[in-house]
């Protein structure tokens, strides 16, 4: 451990005390005669100059002392330079710091000390000035004054011969080197005021030439950075820089031959302590062979970063402790930065979320794992918000002394184009296997709802799209004004709600130039701005902000057949989306026309069923139809002894309505005589004509008393209100005859006629009743 204080800069301090080269040198007589004096002022036995060193206390000057040096241990000096202040012991056998020091206690030892430091440059305490006596004693104020003044003399001295020494080293290691020294005065007038003897080996002008008054230095600078160096020196003799670093060419003479060379010119600017600038110092290095070297290097560079970059390749740097990216400035461009943007780039923040973990896994392999080199594709971030694909190839080429790794360099390949080519050839697999399962799907359920809610997430999957929708053109829409909804994906909240409308057949409104020219032009629309209510509407619909939109046709023999939507992509609508979704777009009109087409063959179908199976004034089954049903009832019964009751029924007078109102008035009749009794039938019983005015009702599991029911409520219902047809008022009544289905009955005949005969006794009756057989 120190058995003495020491300053906290002790380090700094020993290394500036040894530069100066002081310690142990011979006697000078300026530093003699500071010491002399100091002793004869204060009436001192002795005085001395001390430098304290590492672990001793040297004298550079001493009267009245015969030591050259003692340890530091037992310096007093030591305090004073660990403290920086001026320190005065009055009587050291008194003082528990020094009274056992061996210079105390011997005979005629140190009592009374005085000692200032010696500082240089305001925080160096290099040694002190000092006087010792060998009495006890006190120090006037004045005393102390002449002690820390002549100190403070001694450091400037020190310092002075220091710098003057080193500007002599350094002017004449200049002038035998490549660099030349000049200085130039400010007053008068800015102007050489010395320049170094190697002038013309530097700038090919004599030291004699430039210094004349009607030479100005600017004169041999080319004329291209001539205003731009005196605009930079200006600049500095008025403060507003504290450097001029540049580099320019100098227009010179070799043998009667004009030569160029180019200069590397630094100048600072020397300022009194007012700051007022007295004098700009400069130093000039002949950078001709350098800077042709760097020109070539930089024209090689070009052109092989013309070379990287026709072929899509980019060169980086990776400092890796600090986490940074250092980048060719046509990397830059690739990713859309102007060259004044920064050119520094915390690489993290622009690789693609998805992509930054399989990318550090990447580095790791290779720099602390066994990959040989960095190999990796991915995508980067451009200015504009959107991804380009790279392939990235590195190395590490510098590690620490610990081994950690520090750089490391590589080249990025442009394979944007090759990454969508792959991508496009991938959808276009995807789309054709969805053609196949769509075209599969519907051939099976008919189902052309369920068809989209496949097809178009995967469609929006492919593009990138939140909002999907596909419709239909009605056949019978002639202003492209209707669609009926297939498929609906609006990416909100409500889409569950749209599906069973769409079941239930769902159809928009559409509105919009946009869309409206789409479906009577059959040509596509790429929107890459928002799209306006005004351009494009589904009411009742209501469809969320549209930032952007691809709206296609849906065709068939070129006949626009229905739309279809796909809207607010995160990247862009390229043209050749149209080829990829052609086969796709191609199989959904192809289907719509089947779906159209087999609907109308149901119709149809429908229809002659209809036609076949219902009486065509009335609505209701026709004879045979209901002979039909009559058969199976009959067959039931026999197996399983189910009730069933027929009823026959008649309209009375039903001649004298024709004959009264006319035929027309009969018909309508008769179509209201079915619209009443069928309100009071249930859904399993069956009303058919026979012929004429002359119906039945067939009632299953319906035993003769509750049909009786059944019946009185249609003659009642009938009875209650005349029939209105052209304002005439016309009274209507039935007749009805019912029975039940008995064990006993052998044929349907036998059934049947005693309902016939019920009928008979009905009308014998007077008529307006039913009669149960």
């Amino acid at each position: 451990m120190q058995q003495f204080p020491v300053p906290r800069n002790e380090a700094a301090r020993l290394r500036l005390l040894h530069e100066l080269e002081l310690l142990d040198t011979e006697a000078d007589p300026i530093f003699d005669r500071i010491t002399l004096l100091v002793k004869e002022l204060m009436s001192a036995d002795a005085a001395l100059i001390s430098l304290i060193d590492d672990q001793r206390q040297w004298f550079k000057a001493k009267v009245g002392f015969n030591e050259a040096e003692t340890p530091r241990k037992v310096s007093f000096c030591t305090h004073v330079v660990a403290s920086g202040k001026t320190m005065v012991v009055e009587d050291a056998t008194e003082d528990e710091r020094f009274c056992n020091n061996p210079y105390v206690v011997s005979e005629d030892g140190i009592r009374a000390y005085a000692g200032a430091p010696i500082t240089l440059y305001g925080e160096f305490h290099l040694g002190t000035l000092c006087v010792i006596c060998n009495q006890p004693r006190q120090f006037t104020a004045a005393e102390l004054r002449y002690l820390e003044t002549f100190a403070d003399w001694i450091a400037v001295t020190i310092a002075e011969r220091f710098e003057i020494d080193n500007h002599r080293a350094e002017r004449e290691v200049l002038a035998q080197g490549p660099v030349c020294a000049v200085v130039w005065r400010i007053e008068p007038n800015v102007h050489l005021s010395y320049v170094a003897e190697n002038a013309s080996r530097v700038l090919g002008y004599e030291p004699d030439y430039l210094l004349r008054d009607d030479v100005n230095y600017e004169s041999i600078v080319h004329p291209d950075e001539r205003q731009e160096l005196l605009d930079r020196m200006q600049r500095l003799i008025d403060g507003e820089q504290d450097a001029l670093e540049m580099d320019y060419r100098v227009l010179a003479k070799h043998q009667g031959k004009s030569v160029t060379r180019w200069v590397h010119h630094y100048a600072r600017a020397d300022k009194d302590h007012l700051g007022n600038v007295l004098r700009v110092r400069g130093y000039l290095l002949d950078d001709s062979k350098g800077k042709e070297l760097e020109l070539k290097l930089q024209e090689a560079n070009d052109n092989f970063d013309i070379a990287l970059t026709a072929g899509g390749f980019f060169t980086w740097s990776w400092l890796i402790q600090s986490n940074h990216l250092e980048v060719s400035h046509r990397w830059q461009e690739f990713l859309g930065y102007t060259v004044g943007d920064k050119k520094e780039f915390n690489w993290s923040d622009l690789v693609h979320p998805e992509d930054l973990a399989f990318l550090q896994a990447k580095l790791n392999d290779h720099i602390k794992g066994p990959a040989s080199r960095f190999d990796a594709r991915f995508r980067l971030r451009h200015k504009d918000g959107h991804y380009a694909w790279v392939h990235s190839v590195g190395r590490l080429i510098e590690r620490d002394a610990q081994g950690r790794a520090v750089k490391m360099t590589g080249i990025h390949h442009d394979i944007s184009e090759q990454v969508a080519n792959e991508e496009f050839l991938h959808q276009q697999a995807a789309i054709l296997e969805l053609v196949s399962h769509v075209q599969h799907e519907f051939m099976l359920a008919k189902d052309f709802s369920e068809v989209c809610d496949y097809a178009l997430p995967r469609l929006m999957k492919m593009t990138h799209t939140s909002v999907g929708f596909v419709g239909e053109l009605p056949a019978e829409s002639r202003k492209c004004n209707l669609l009926l909804v297939h498929g609906l994906q609006l990416g909100i909240d409500g889409d569950d709600t749209y599906s069973k409308l769409i079941r239930q057949g769902l159809e928009v409104e559409v509105a919009g130039d946009v869309v409206k020219k789409v479906l009577l032009r059959g040509e596509p629309e790429f929107c890459h701005e928002p799209i306006s209510e005004l351009e494009l509407s589904f009411k009742p619909v209501t469809l969320p902000p549209l930032k952007n939109g691809l709206i296609l046709p849906l065709y068939f023999k070129r006949e626009v057949v229905g739309l279809m939507v796909l809207a607010n992509t995160t990247h862009t609508f390229e043209r050749r989306l149209l080829s990829l979704l052609r086969p796709m777009l191609d199989t959904l009109g192809t289907l719509m026309h089947m779906r159209r087409m087999d609907q109308e063959r149901v119709a149809a179908v429908n229809e002659l069923r209809r036609l076949a199976t219902t009486d065509e004034l009335t609505g209701v089954v026709n004879r045979r139809v209901f002979w039909e049903a009559i058969e199976q009832r009959y067959d039931e019964f026999m197996r399983y002894q189910t009730p069933v009751t027929v009823a026959i029924i008649d309209l009375d007078h039903f001649k004298r309505v024709n004959d009264t109102y006319g035929h027309a008035a009969g018909d309508e009749v008769l179509r209201e005589f079915c619209r009443r009794s069928k309100q009071q039938l249930r859904e399993i019983d069956l009303l058919g004509r026979l012929g004429g005015e002359e119906f039945a009702i067939l009632l299953p599991y319906t035993e003769a008393a509750d049909a009786l029911l059944a019946l009185e409520r249609i003659r009642k219902a009938i009875a209650a209100q005349p029939f209105q047809f052209d304002d005439e008022v016309i009274e209507v009544t039935i007749s009805v005859g019912l029975t039940e289905l008995r064990a006993e009955d052998q044929k349907i005949d036998d059934w049947m006629a005693r309902a016939d005969e019920a009928l008979y006794h009905a009308k014998e009756k007077g008529r307006n009743q039913s009669v149960t057989a």
